[in-house]
Order: C-alpha cells, then structure tokens, then sequence
C-alpha cells in the first residue's frame, strides 16, 4: 500500500473529531468506489504538498518555532490549507503539534535543513479536506465543506468556487498572498454573467422554450457550465429554466435572473478538473464530463473561438491564429503568443496583485497598488514602459476604430447597391467582405488581437466594396488587386515594414506624408516591380513622434495606410 492509499485509510479517524454532535465521519475508502476520480487526485498537486511546506519551513522559517508559525505575529498556518486533516494524525493533535510532528525541528526550532517526517501519515489536501462524508454514506451524500484545522469542525461553503477561495483567496486569511478568487471576482469570468444571459434572452429569444435556445444558442455551456451540477444534476434546458424566469414555459422580454445564490458564473471548476486541477480542463456541460485539452489555448477556445460551437460568433481565438479570412493571407502579428501569455500575466514582484492574482483576473493591465501599474506586454516588450504599451493598445485601437467604421459604411453601401442584383460574381463578392467585416467585429478585442490580420481583413472589406460600388472589379480572382498592408510594427520606435502585393507588374511610387498632409520623403519613385508580394523598409529614427500616411501608387491604382512612430 502506497502513503497516498494509507493516508485516506488514517484520514477518517474525523470519527473521533465529529463535525457536529452526533455526526460521525464515514470511514470508507474513497477509492473503492471513486477509483478515477483518486486516480486523477494522486496526479495532482493536492496530493503532494508536505515538500511544499517543508521547502518553505527551511527557506523562510528558520530560527522560529512551530508555535510562532501558526500563532506568532506574522503567522502563516500552512497546515490549514496544505492538510488540514493531519491534525487527526498520531492520535489527534493541535496545529503546533502537527508541525512539530510533521517537520523535524533543531532545539525546538525550524532550520533551514528542516525536512519532512512521518511523511506516511501526511494527509496532504485529502478528499475529506473539502468533502464532509457522513457515516451513513453513500446512503447519504457528502456535501462540500473546508475542514478547519484549528476547530476540527467542518465549515459550509456555497459552491465549489468559495471552497477553493478558501485557500486560494483571502475568505479564510485576509492577507494571504494567494488571491486567485479576489482576481476572478472582479473580472467577467467571476461576476455579471447571469444578467448578461438574461438580457440575451429576453431581446433574443423571447417566445422560446430553453431546450429551443439551448439548440440555437447555448449560453449555458460558457456562461456557467457547471449549473448542470445543481439539484444533484440537470440538463443545460433545465439549468436555464432553474436560473432564469419564464412564462408558460417560454423565454420573454421579461425575462430576468432568479436563484441568483445558484449561478456559479464561469467557476473555479469550469476550466479546472478540482481532482486533478493542474490538468488543462474544459468541463462539457453537456455530458458533465472533464475534457483534457492539448493547450491552455484550445481551452480559450472553446467559448472564445469555434471549437465547440463551430457557428459562434465569439472568434478572439481565431483571429489569433490569423486563419479563416477569406481571400486573406493567413497571418499572426505576435507568432508564437498565446491568448494566456498576455491574460494571465502574472508579475513577478513580491506582494503585487500582479503576483498574488496570478493572472486570474485576465487583465492585460494590472493595478499593483503600492508597486505601480503593470503590464503583460512588458514580459516581452522590455525596452517598453508600461505608458508606452497603453500608448502602443490605444493607437491599434483607434486605428481600427476608424477602419471599422469606414469598412461597415461602404459594406453597408455595397449591400445596397446589390439588393436587386442576380450577378453571381459581385454576390460571392459581397459575401467575402461581409463574412471579413463580421469575422474582425467577432474578435471583440477592438482590433488588439492580431492586429495586422484584422486590419488587413477591413481593408479587403474596404477593397471588395468599393470594387462593387465603382464597378471596377477582376471576375476571374476577386482577389487579384493592389493591397497595401498595415505597416508593423505599428507603433513603431525607429524602423518598420512596408509590404504591399502586386497583381501585376508595374511602375511603384511610394511617399510618406506628415498628419497634414505635407509630402516629407520618397521610399520609391517609378521603380518597376514584378507581381507578388514586396517589403520596403522606412527608417524614421530622425523624425519626430507623430502620425504619418504611407502612400503607394501602382499603374492607376493608389492605397494608404496610417503609421504611429513613437520614439
């Protein structure tokens, strides 16, 4: 028998440490009947934790007591999260006890060559540390509950996110500086999702049954896959039934949330497996099922892209990847970035919320408090300070704020001009400029995410309409035509890169132009250039911070682009 196998065995001495008067701990193994889920348990971190604490004991601890530890004045209770339920090892023992049992001591003090003991008897974060199992189980069922070390009592939690904020947050230990819950609370994964939902449904779906939107649109599946889990296990139609209101069994412009304690929002366990957290989890509200996924960003795009609804329109993940435009090339602005790279950015700086959220609030942008703003594009960017990445963001923003606008006027105007027309030609035409204008608006990111991708994906909008609009168009390749691409970088410090695609030889000029429109240098003057794709290299190291237009004329044909250079 295995320590993991003998600990679960000693575990359910709780008998003797009843939770309540008269309840005694079920003395079962849990593996004989949870074998997959042990097995997954026995993987994890949760099942390994006393090196953890002893690493910590010698590293931070040394000259100081076991008492001092748990109740000095910069106590830090390892025993109540790593394995609350060792207190009942050796007979039953007080916290001090345990780490004096657990963990070897020189003159009654930690070393820092303090090292693990009795490591058989460690009960590590064992199933009985966040499942109260009564005597009587499975007759009746286990409930979720934090055993409290100092108390031998069992604490009530309302869902499986406050049973992991217990340790991973500040719920239990206020200046603990493991706040992944604080993060999740305030970002949009932790908070406002059921009144999101609500307001879908009742502009979207009224007049529905929720098996109907549940075909159409399964907000439950994103929103809060883990509701399935309520009333010991229901459907994703039931779910929405059980936390929003309806009428004669229908969805209404009325409709709003109900049971409002119950809605897990995006939960703790929704992306991790809570048996086997380190795993790369997306839980299937539909089969309430765990899915192993081959990277943290396949797990992203699940909701945020079309991996599990291939008719979403909810594609940051897509747009990241650079592919699905059509008659675009495929292309990455930051190859080799991953939606978690910038996220779940964690900072390095002791005591920041950069380091303490542990990327959990998804924000690119951190408030560290007393240690300043931080940002994740520094991570790579590190000549950048954290003003310029804002800067850098809010030029790409703008500048695809501007291209939108003008790609969604002339799209708009291209439809129009079509709505009697039986041209099969300038019809596909059509389709490819709007499918490029809703994929970009699908990304929500307003232009940040793949940035030249996007922006090249509204320019052949752009392009594709105005072809329309003027007449003038190729019917053999709709996309055979001039296209001049977004510079990049963009915002630039010294140099950039110019690329444009030819669709036939000729004559080149290319000119840069000040915010005002003066004429202040030549790339290229009437140069010949073959059909294909090009790159010309513009050096600005002697031009001051601005905005600048990069014009290029081709035959009869002209495009420009707008450039940010900020030294």
């Amino acid at each position: 028998m295995n320590h993991f196998h003998k600990f679960l065995l000693i575990g359910f001495v709780l008998a003797l440490l009843s939770p309540e008067p008269g309840i005694a701990q079920s003395q079962l193994d849990c593996s004989l009947c949870h074998s997959t889920v042990h097995g997954n348990w026995v993987l994890s971190h949760h099942a390994d934790t006393q090196n953890d604490v002893a690493g910590e004991l010698a590293e931070e601890w040394a000259g100081v007591p076991p008492d001092s530890v748990i109740n000095g004045q910069e106590a830090e209770d390892c025993i109540a999260c790593h394995s609350a339920t060792s207190i009942t090892a050796n007979g039953g023992m007080t916290e001090v006890q345990t780490m004096d049992y657990f963990f070897s001591t020189t003159d009654g003090v930690f070393t820092d060559s303090t090292d693990a003991l009795h490591t058989d008897e460690w009960q590590h974060n064992a199933c009985i540390a966040c499942h109260n199992v009564p005597e009587d189980h499975p007759a009746t069922a286990s409930v979720l509950a934090v055993f409290n070390s100092p108390t031998a009592q069992y604490l009530p939690v309302d869902n499986a996110s406050m049973l992991c904020g217990q340790c991973h947050g500040t719920l239990r230990y206020p200046d603990t500086d493991h706040r992944r819950l604080d993060a999740w609370l305030i970002s949009k994964h932790g908070h406002g999702g059921q009144a999101d939902i609500a307001g879908e449904l009742a502009e979207a779906f009224a007049g529905s049954t929720t098996e109907e939107v549940v075909a159409d649109e399964n907000c439950i599946a994103c929103h809060a896959p883990t509701s399935v889990l309520l009333n010991g296990g229901i459907s994703e139609a039931e779910a929405l039934n059980a936390l929003f209101t309806t009428e004669d069994g229908l969805i209404t412009e009325n409709t709003v949330p109900k049971n409002i304690e119950s809605w897990p929002e995006v939960s703790c366990t929704a992306c991790h497996n809570q048996h086997h957290p380190e795993a790369v989890s997306y839980f299937n509200s539909e089969t309430k099922e765990y899915e192993e996924m081959n990277s943290v960003q396949d797990l992203c795009g699940m909701c945020h892209g079309n991996l599990r609804f291939p008719e979403t329109d909810h594609l940051s993940y897509n747009i990241e990847l650079g592919t699905g435009g059509m008659g675009i090339p495929d292309r990455q602005t930051m190859p080799g970035i991953q939606c978690v790279d910038c996220h779940m950015y964690a900072g390095e700086v002791d005591g920041s919320l950069a380091a303490m959220y542990a990327g959990h609030s998804w924000k690119v942008f951190v408030d560290g408090g007393d240690r300043g703003l931080t940002a994740s594009c520094t991570v790579c960017h590190s000549s950048m300070t954290v003003f310029e990445a804002e800067e850098t963001i809010s030029a790409w923003q703008d500048d695809f704020a501007q291209l939108d606008a003008i790609a969604g006027l002339k799209v708009s105007k291209a439809d129009s001009a079509l709505a009697n027309s039986t041209d099969s030609t300038l019809i596909k035409m059509l389709e490819e400029a709007e499918y490029n204008l809703a994929f970009v608006e699908s990304d929500e990111s307003g232009g940040v995410h793949n940035h030249l991708y996007t922006m090249a994906l509204l320019q052949d909008a752009i392009d594709k309409s105005e072809q329309i609009l003027s007449g003038i168009f190729d019917f053999t390749s709709p996309g055979n035509r001039l296209v001049l691409l977004q510079n990049y970088p963009n915002p630039f410090s010294e140099t950039t890169n110019i690329e444009y695609k030819l669709p036939d030889q000729a004559l080149v000029t290319i000119e840069l132009f000040n915010f005002n429109g003066k004429k202040i240098g030549m790339l290229l003057e009437n140069v010949e250039e073959p059909a294909g794709l090009h790159t010309v290299k513009l050096n600005a190291a002697d031009l001051p911070n601005g905005i600048y237009f990069c014009s290029l004329k081709a035959g009869l044909s002209v495009r420009t682009i707008k450039m940010v250079l900020m030294h």
